[in-house]
Parts: C-alpha cells; structure tokens; sequence
C-alpha cells in the first residue's frame, strides 16, 4: 500500500523521499524528526530538507512542545492544491505556446518538405505496413519486387489474403518483377499489368511499392524489414523512375498479347 502511495504522491510532483517522508509523517502524526526519518527509511539530515521543502509546499507544519521540535504532516486535501497549481501552470504553458504555434509552423514550412521515415520489422510489422497500404487514398500502385513463391514471409495466405482486399480497393497496378509468375496470377488480376525484368542484369533483393505519396519497401533475405517513407518529391521520383523502367521492360503479362508489326508499304504498281 506504501509503495502504491508514495508513486501516486510522485504523480503529482513530489520527489520520492518527500513522498516517503510525508507518508511517514502522515502515519505517525506530530513526532520529532529523528522519528520521521526512522519511519521512512531516510537519513535524519535529508529527513529535515525534505520537511522544509514539503513545508514550502504546505503540506507540513512544525510546533515546539517542550524544548522540542515537532514536525506533522497536514491533511491529504491540500495535495488537491498540488494538482490544481499544476492545472494552472499547465493553462498558462498552453497559452503561451499558442502565441508562438504559428511562428513555428511558418518556419516549417519555410525548410520545405521533410520525408517522414518509419521502421518495422518481422510479421507484424509487415502486416501494419500492409494495412497502411490498403488505408491510403490513391488509385494507383506501382510495384517493383522479385517473385519466388515460397522464398520469403510474403509468400504466405495471409499475403494472398491482402492481394484480394488490394482487388477489392480496385487499385490499378503496374508491377515490374523478377522471377516467376504463374499465368493464373494475371488471370486473377485483371486489373493489374506486369512486365519483367531482365534479373541477370537488374536483379531485385527485395520489393518498393509507391502509392500516393508514400513508399513501402521490403527486405526479403534474412529478417524480414519493413520502411515507409513519407514525402510527395521522393514518391514522385520513384514513381517517375518506375514509369521509365515500365517503358524499356520486356512485357511479361501473358494475358496481354503484344502488338502486331506494322506490315511494311506496298509496293506501288505500275
């Protein structure tokens, strides 16, 4: 119980030998210091700085009796004006800081845009990334990554689980992998095209997803990493280098026939 109400007392911005100090003074009514200390486990000499400073606070009171000096803790109620000094200093830091909130945003702004960087990692971390994924207002994703079912995490139900809810957004995709992927898995996203990489001369370790104005990119060997970054410039980079890897890729979606040569003039009669 005393040590649940000496950290209750901390809460409310006493040190921890005050605490003791007062909850000690509190048990034994008015005693001499020496009596104190001995009940909170504090020496005599910080005993009596802890007296003065509760004292300042009004939460002790002293009397001589005798030739002695006898030291009493006031009722617990007046730590109600603990918490309301703190309600009033906090009231005024807020006021005061709401003078200087516009100056600090404008400076903000004036530094331009700072990407926002976050870190996840094992399952979980991938699942969170994959939930912010489906929770961001765009339409459309650009993907780059290396496909070997059953090489990695990713390659798990759950991860097909989150193609379906990727469909149901009817996000249009446009992925550019390595690897291999089954004819069934263009059959099944016909909103999705993909082109294939070369990966002796551009292998993928790994798998960047852009959507909005954020990026999501995936570490495959080992620990599985997660980062996300935050920034509409460094999205639309990406994106833009994406977009112009897309244009000199070989197309890879088999459900997509190529292009007929165009035959060539005829030859005029004569």
């Amino acid at each position: 119980m005393s040590a649940m109400l000496e950290k209750e007392l901390i809460k409310l911005g006493l040190s921890d030998k005050e605490s003791k100090v007062y909850l000690a003074s509190l048990a034994l009514g008015p005693n001499p210091v020496q009596d104190i200390a001995r009940k909170a486990g504090v020496n005599r000499a910080t005993t009596y700085v802890m007296i003065e400073a509760l004292t300042k606070r009004g939460l002790m009171a002293s009397f001589e009796r005798g030739k002695k000096r006898f030291f009493s803790a006031e009722a617990p109620d007046r730590l109600l004006s603990l918490i309301r000094v703190q309600e009033h200093s906090l009231q005024e830091q807020e006021r005061e800081f709401m003078q200087v909130l516009p100056q600090l945003r404008a400076l903000l702004a004036s530094s331009g845009e700072r990407p926002g960087v976050r870190f996840y990692e094992g399952s979980e971390g991938v699942r969170a990334i994959h939930e912010e994924i489906l929770a961001t207002p765009a339409e459309e994703l650009w993907v780059a990554g290396e496909c070997k079912p059953s090489a990695n995490e990713l390659s798990t139900p759950e991860h097909e689980e989150y193609d379906r809810r990727l469909q149901e957004k009817g996000l249009r995709q446009c992925v550019l992998y390595t690897g291999n992927i089954p004819s069934e898995e263009f059959k099944q996203h016909p909103n999705w095209k993909f082109r294939k990489v070369d990966e002796s001369k551009f292998p993928f370790a790994g798998e960047v997803n852009v959507l909005g104005n954020k990026i999501f990119a995936f570490t495959y060997g080992g620990k599985l990493i997660g980062v996300v970054i935050e920034s509409a410039e460094l999205a639309t980079t990406l994106r833009s280098l994406m977009k112009l890897a897309w244009d000199t890729a070989a197309v890879g979606n088999v459900a997509q026939r190529p292009a007929l040569p165009t035959p060539p003039p005829a030859t005029p009669t004569m």
